[in-house]
C-alpha cells in the first residue's frame, strides 16, 4: 500500500506523521519504504523494494514530483492522507487541494486527519464538521500536540497514538 501524506500548506504535520508512521510500522514488523519529496528533508528515506508499505512525505505544494506521485496513485492501492490544522489559513487550502485531487483522479483515495490540535476542543469539532461537508472521509483520530513528537521521542504515548492512527487508516 502507498501512503501519500499531502497538503499544499506547510507546518501541518506531514513530516511528523510520515516519520512516526514509518517507525511504528517497522516496530510492528512491517517492511517499509519512505520517499521524501519535501525540500526540507525532515524524514529519512528508506529504500526497500519488498516493502509492504510505501510512505511519502511531500512538499507543501504541487511540485512536479508531487504531481507525478498523485498521478501514479490512480493505478495502485493508495491512500492520500491530508493533515489539516484548525487555523483560518488551513481552511483556505482545503478546497484547492480537493479540486486538484479531483483533477488528478485521486480524490476518492483521500482522507483528512486533523493535526496539531486537541481532539475535543471546539475548533477541532467545527473543522471536523466543515471537512465532513466535502464528502472526503475524516479520521476520528487527531494528531495531538505532543512535545514527544517535536522532540523525536519514541515514548509509549507516541507509539500508542501512532497505533490509533495506523489501525484506523492504514492497517485495514
Amino acid at each position: 500500500m502507498h501512503i501519500i501524506i499531502f497538503n499544499t500548506k506547510g507546518g501541518v504535520g506531514k513530516s511528523t506523521l510520515c516519520e512516526y508512521s514509518s517507525r511504528q510500522l517497522q516496530r510492528l514488523g512491517y517492511a517499509v519504504s519512505v520517499s521524501n519529496t519535501d525540500q526540507q528533508q525532515h524524514v529519512n528515506n528508506i529504500k526497500n523494494d519488498g516493502a509492504q508499505y510505501h510512505l511519502y512525505d511531500t512538499a507543501g505544494a504541487f511540485t512536479e514530483q508531487n504531481v507525478k506521485l498523485l498521478k501514479a496513485a490512480r493505478n495502485v492501492d493508495a491512500k492520500i492522507i491530508i493533515p489539516v490544522c484548525t487555523g483560518k489559513n488551513d481552511a483556505y487550502e482545503v478546497d484547492f487541494v480537493l479540486e486538484q485531487l479531483q483533477a488528478y483522479g485521486v480524490k476518492d483515495k483521500a482522507w483528512f486527519v486533523l493535526s496539531k490540535t486537541r481532539a475535543n476542543c471546539l475548533s477541532t469539532k467545527l473543522r471536523r464538521i466543515e471537512l465532513l461537508g466535502t464528502g472526503v472521509p475524516v479520521a476520528k483520530w487527531t494528531l495531538p500536540l505532543l512535545e514527544d513528537f517535536s522532540e523525536q521521542r519514541d515514548t509509549l504515548r507516541t507509539c500508542a497514538e501512532m497505533n490509533k492512527f495506523l489501525n484506523e487508516l492504514v492497517l485495514l
